[in-house]
């Protein structure tokens, strides 16, 4: 009998549909836009036994911040990443390149192939999955076959993720605990639907440094417009949070 998962059974489950697939291991993330742009914040990923090593050190390193999988689906790239063809056509600048040049040298994964589930302003969300075997012949067959299904697991499993309101509350909760009070009082107070006229009232800040303050705001979920931030706090069931 297989070992759970210490992030679930759907996460078991889907370790061992990529297992099955001839892949050597499967990291999921939804990594909120702000988490990419503040150092001090990192993502929170479900991975596998043979990405343990690597996540550390990704980690350690801050790597979210020079992750060109990340820059490409923020970007909007729908179709799926593979991480050294990206390097071998010249996507890639030399500072990108050391996250997976350390993959290889330092964990032996020799193949990396990343799909992209949600993509644009605010969030990426997806798996990567990797091959430690050194034999590009047999990876690409693996992707020709498998990219489908993969697609559909990656899909199956964020939907999952976003309908959880407990696991959603995980993935986004470093980008809360980065929030500062003042910033908190303005989103509770946008997602009210008052004016901003009244927030003196309501949370006890000037309007004047509420707008200034949802403008930092703004700009830290991607330079978005209010209606746009006003989505996304829908999206992801943010009063409940706050």
């Amino acid at each position: 009998m297989p070992t759970q998962s210490p992030f679930g059974e759907e996460f078991t489950k889907l370790t061992e549909l990529v297992n099955s697939l001839g892949f050597d291991g499967v990291l999921y993330s939804f990594y909120p836009k702000p988490m990419y742009m503040n150092s001090e914040v990192q993502p929170v990923l479900h991975f596998s036994e043979n990405f343990t090593g690597f996540v550390g050190h990704y980690l350690k390193n801050d790597y979210g911040n020079c992750d060109f999988v990340l820059r490409l689906a923020l970007k909007g790239r729908r179709e799926p990443i593979d991480w050294w063809e990206e390097i071998r056509v010249g996507h890639i600048s030399p500072a990108e390149q050391v996250v997976t040049r350390d993959a290889k040298e330092k964990f032996g994964i020799n193949h990396g192939l990343s799909i992209p589930v949600l993509y644009g302003t605010f969030a990426i969300a997806g798996i990567s999955v990797i091959l430690k075997q050194d034999n590009l012949e047999h990876f690409e067959e693996l992707k020709r076959t498998t990219v489908v299904t993969l697609h559909t697991a990656a899909r199956q499993y964020h939907t999952k993720i976003v309908r959880s309101r407990e696991e959603l509350r995980f993935f986004i909760h470093p980008m809360l605990d980065s929030l500062t009070d003042t910033k908190k009082k303005v989103l509770k107070h946008l997602m009210s639907g008052q004016p901003m006229k009244t927030i003196p009232r309501t949370k006890g800040v000037t309007q004047r440094y509420a707008e200034k303050t949802l403008l930092e705001l703004r700009q830290e979920f991607g330079d978005i417009s209010t209606n746009e931030l006003m989505y996304i706090l829908g999206m992801v069931n943010m009063d409940e949070y706050l």
